[in-house]
């Protein structure tokens, strides 16, 4: 009995050698790392699947791969943050990592914060019921550019959809096209007449 026990641990040892070994490689070549930078995503392979983040050693390493070739950083800890957090949200909220990643990619050129300001953003967003008809990410994609350019912050962003979802409105997609269709007339002019009739000064 201890020696078939024995036989078993050992066959199943060299299945998860194999698996993440196919798994390392698949990362190589969908990123195109050189076998120095492979060690530390090894690492992060490891510390992830340690983690109970992910269903095998292959779905580890399609997530960090979709992560690496969105990030604009191939540094092993940033990408691993960057993996955990997506993995994180696909697990709760059921967004696929690649959509993650471009929010995450437009919040951050946007606004200057760390991918994990965005992640925590979307993810408090989300909790909160920003996303209830499934247009959180591409809102943010489409829209983040129009609040940016009036000086409007990422976090009063968010704010101002919540608001706007507490108050009744339909979708988040409808407060950020109105916050668009604003920034518009305030740089063209031809909502001068309304501040006016407002009692607000045009110039401030």
């Amino acid at each position: 009995v201890v020696t078939a026990a024995a036989t078993a641990v050992g066959g199943y040892a060299v299945k998860i050698g194999t698996d993440f070994q196919q798994s390392s490689n698949s990362i190589a070549a969908s990123v195109g790392l050189s076998k120095e930078q492979m060690g530390g995503f090894k690492d992060i392979m490891k510390d992830i699947y340690a983690d109970n983040y992910g269903e095998s050693f292959q779905d580890i390493a399609d997530s960090i791969s979709t992560v690496a070739q969105s990030a604009k950083t191939l540094d092993p800890s940033e990408i691993k943050g960057l993996t955990v957090n997506a993995m994180a949200l696909k697990d709760t909220f059921g967004y696929d990592i690649q959509e993650s990643m471009r929010a995450v990619n437009m919040l951050t050129e946007q606004f200057g914060m760390s991918g994990k300001e965005a992640f925590n953003l979307i993810s408090q967003g989300a909790q909160q019921g920003l996303d209830k008809n499934g247009d959180l990410l591409d809102s943010i994609n489409e829209y983040s550019v129009h609040f940016n350019q009036i000086g409007i912050s990422a976090e009063s962003m968010f704010n101002m959809l919540l608001n706007g979802t507490a108050s009744g409105t339909f979708s988040v997609d409808k407060l950020g096209d109105a916050v668009k269709e604003f920034g518009i007339r305030v740089k063209d002019g031809t909502g001068d007449e309304a501040f006016k009739t407002l009692g607000l000064s045009v110039d401030a």
